[in-house]
């Protein structure tokens, strides 16, 4: 594994000096390699505490902590360790990846082009790159580095639905140039078949192209033959949740979206999805809140956030309104409305 080449770095470093040092440092080796992540974090941190001048110790925090899902200890660790030791390449690439996982594909983007390019043989590099280039909504730039991660991994399942998403991107992207994509696509979707034709991904990416091409009932009963064998992948029920907003079934939809956030990582766009579907179903309060964890989830995107939150606020006001008649109701709307109102712009006028 990647990190074990630090891991060694630091324990010949650690060799010459005090046996504590080497103790600690030989003991979060062990811990990695054991795959008792939170032990080995620890271990890392007496370390920086003894040599905190130890740009290899601040990275192997910051490993131990990635391998937790500990993204944003872990992103500190890595710039700590990369203002000291810039020219340590795989830190960049779990900078990257660990900014990804945060849904921050902006940040993400410029750790992981330097890895890149200095580690271009890397898959995993090539094909986070791709998935941060689909994240922030280019297609085309996404194709060259998937394209580049399938030539060094051609049976990678993942990198070719990903490759075939880049396809179906730029599809949608360019409608008059659309049918020059469809080749490509369905080149992709054979070559995930030839490696299981089994595999999930398959009827994932033909209601795709349903979707694309403007088969919108193709791709819900595409989707709902999927999702009764109950995946638990990522995007399945937020993609059919979207398509029953679409048919204004804001019911379905809902049940879909609430499934999408049961998943362990679901698709960041579900919460502001589920926040307008509330808002539909006149419960602007449940709305808000839905709102402000899709700020929370998906910070480099929250335009279309914020004006829907703007339209749970009027909606709660009418409802407010309406409850006129009973001055309890009306008080208490009114109160949650100007509190949360109160809470939103000061929140939003403190954001860049």
């Amino acid at each position: 594994m990647r990190w074990l080449v630090l891991l060694a770095t630091l324990s010949l470093i650690a060799q010459d000096d005090e046996d504590m040092l080497a103790r600690h440092a030989a003991s979060a080796s062990e811990a990695m390699q054991a795959g008792d992540y939170a032990l080995a974090e620890k271990h890392n941190r007496a370390v920086i505490r003894l040599r905190p001048d130890l740009a290899e110790a601040e990275v192997n925090l910051g490993l131990s902590l990635y391998l937790q899902k500990k993204y944003e200890q872990a992103i500190h660790a890595f710039e700590d360790g990369l203002k000291r030791k810039p020219e340590m390449a795989n830190a960049w690439l779990f900078l990257g990846i660990s900014r990804f996982n945060l849904n921050r594909p902006k940040e993400a983007l410029p750790a992981l082009q330097r890895f890149t390019a200095e580690r271009p043989q890397d898959v995993e590099g090539r094909y986070f790159l791709g998935l941060t280039y689909l994240a922030l909504e280019r297609p085309a730039d996404a194709e060259k580095p998937l394209l580049a991660a399938r030539a060094i991994d051609p049976r990678n399942i993942d990198v070719l639905y990903h490759l075939a998403q880049c396809y179906l991107g730029q599809a949608r992207h360019q409608p008059d140039r659309r049918d020059s994509f469809w080749q490509p696509f369905e080149r992709t979707v054979h070559e995930i078949a030839a490696i299981d034709s089994k595999s999930f991904r398959i009827s994932q990416l033909r209601a795709g192209y349903y979707e694309a091409a403007g088969k919108k009932q193709e791709a819900v009963h595409e989707l709902e033959t999927l999702l009764e064998s109950d995946p638990k992948v990522r995007g399945l029920h937020y993609t059919l949740g979207c398509l029953y907003m679409e048919r204004v079934q804001h019911e379905k939809a809902r049940e879909q979206f609430e499934a999408e956030t049961r998943l362990d990582a679901p698709y960041p766009r579900t919460y502001f999805q589920l926040g307008h579907v509330y808002v539909a179903l006149q419960n602007p309060a449940q709305a808000i809140t839905l709102l402000r964890k899709a700020i929370a989830v998906e910070p480099e995107n929250t335009g279309l956030v914020w004006v829907e939150m703007g339209r749970a606020y009027r909606a709660l006001l009418a409802m407010a309104a309406k409850t006129a008649g009973n001055s309890k109701l009306s008080r208490e709307a009114r109160e949650i409305s100007q509190k949360l109102r109160s809470e939103e712009n000061s929140k939003h006028a403190a954001t860049p």
